[in-house]
């Protein structure tokens, strides 16, 4: 029997003593080897973005992408505002733009950086994937909130490899 609930479940209290210790979880998440990638959206016409490796597809019917943001981020409330965003999956030789859009303050993060908005999103130049989403849900979850979005546009390229982030460090694909 499945049980399906918009409350919390039975058990343990989320964050109380009887679950490990966040550093702990953190050292765990480290091994869960992810794409990393660039989420982006316009604020009004300026282009806003950041570092994000909590980005998964939940779906194919309809093509669907889910991303985890900070709840306080920006880019979550420019996102919020456009209902658009893209998804940029970064390649190995652009990983120094990872830092860029993890670190800067968001109106440095795209200066000199390539782009194109046809798709109502900015897609980064030479991502080895893009896809432009429209906003269809937003989901509050403790201190992030998970933007779920339909795929308007999709844009790939087999140039390079993708850009992995394992362990603490960036790495790409061995064959």
């Amino acid at each position: 029997m499945t049980a399906i609930t918009d409350g919390p479940v039975a058990g343990p209290s989320p964050g109380g003593t009887d679950t490990v210790a966040p550093e702990t979880f953190r050292e765990a998440m480290t091994r869960f080897a992810a794409s990393v990638t660039v989420v982006t959206a316009y604020d009004t016409d300026a282009p806003v973005g950041c570092t994000a490796t909590a980005v998964f597809s939940l779906t194919d019917q309809p093509p669907t992408m889910v991303v985890s943001l900070t709840s306080a981020s920006s880019t979550l409330r420019h996102i919020t505002a456009a209902g658009l965003f893209a998804v940029n999956v970064l390649p190995w030789p652009l990983r120094a733009l990872a830092d860029r859009f993890a670190r800067l303050s968001s109106r440095e993060r795209f200066e000199g950086v390539e782009h194109t908005g046809r798709f109502g999103a900015p897609l980064l130049t030479g991502a080895v994937a893009g896809l432009v989403c429209r906003v269809t849900r937003l989901v509050p979850l403790a201190d992030h909130t998970l933007v779920v979005g339909e795929v308007l546009h999709v844009r790939t390229e087999d140039h390079e490899d993708p850009l992995v982030h394992y362990a603490r460090r960036q790495t790409r694909p061995e064959a």
